[in-house]
């Protein structure tokens, strides 16, 4: 009788767990990784040039930077994030989508930039997310599309946020003139989810080796044997007692 009854309650819940885990444009492992690339990418910003000397240059921290930037866009884009719904993000194709798209951006950039100035816990250097319309639904109408991006352009302008120079707010003005001058009307986009995936997991892939390859990189830099280190390590995500292994 017992030998019957085991095998019921421990097989249910494990095929239970599978299709909820894998649910979403991004599963529970790879969210969790986007949060350590983002930690340890700070941490790599704050001591770019003691990392230079192992060849961890501004162009390859810039790179992880980018792909953290869009990852977070693709996040919002697909309504994951929950700062904008879903239903926003898919009826919006053609200039209507774009813009969107472009102003979710900013939005992400505001993010990640309020996510990195938190790390220390100290309310008078953090980065207030008001004003960035988190959790607004811009495409309700043409008129309130106008204002939002209006609205965002301004903030992107005014806080420098990162990856929104000169030039990348321009690509977000040339979306609004170009919204601007015509009468596209939101309607449901069709997107491949394929596609969506395969993006997705090159994206992270990128992500993951940067990421790891910069922690070797500290991790060489500020060994576990010297005490002194373990502040940097934790910076760094680093066991403060043995070298990274993976």
């Amino acid at each position: 009788m017992s030998d019957t009854a085991n095998p019921a309650p421990s097989s249910k819940p494990e095929s239970e767990k599978k299709p909820t885990r894998s649910r979403g444009y991004f599963n529970k492992s790879q969210l969790e990784d986007l949060v350590l690339a983002e930690t340890v990418a700070a941490a790599a910003r704050r001591q770019v040039a003691a990392l230079t000397k192992r060849r961890i240059t501004e162009e390859y921290l810039t790179g992880l930077e980018n792909a953290i930037k869009e990852s977070r866009r693709r996040l919002t884009a697909a309504g994951q994030s929950g700062d904008i719904a879903q239903a926003a993000n898919m009826k919006a194709t053609g200039k209507v989508r774009d813009l969107v798209i472009k102003l979710q951006g900013i939005q992400s950039a505001a993010k990640q930039l309020h996510k990195m100035l938190s790390e220390d816990d100290n309310p008078n250097t953090n980065f207030p997310l008001t004003g960035y319309l988190i959790g607004e639904r811009m495409d309700d109408s043409r008129p309130e599309l106008l204002q939002s991006a209006e609205t965002l352009i301004a903030k992107a302008k005014a806080d420098d946020l990162p990856g929104y120079d000169a030039t990348e707010i321009a690509t977000v003005q040339t979306a609004l003139e170009a919204y601007r001058g015509s009468e596209t009307e939101s309607v449901e986009a069709d997107s491949d989810q394929v596609d969506e995936t395969t993006s997705r997991d090159k994206l992270m892939k990128t992500i993951n080796v940067r990421r790891s390859a910069i922690q070797h990189a500290a991790d060489g830099i500020w060994p576990y044997s010297d005490e002194d280190n373990a502040g940097m390590r934790k910076a760094f995500e680093l066991s403060a007692s043995r070298p990274l292994s993976v």
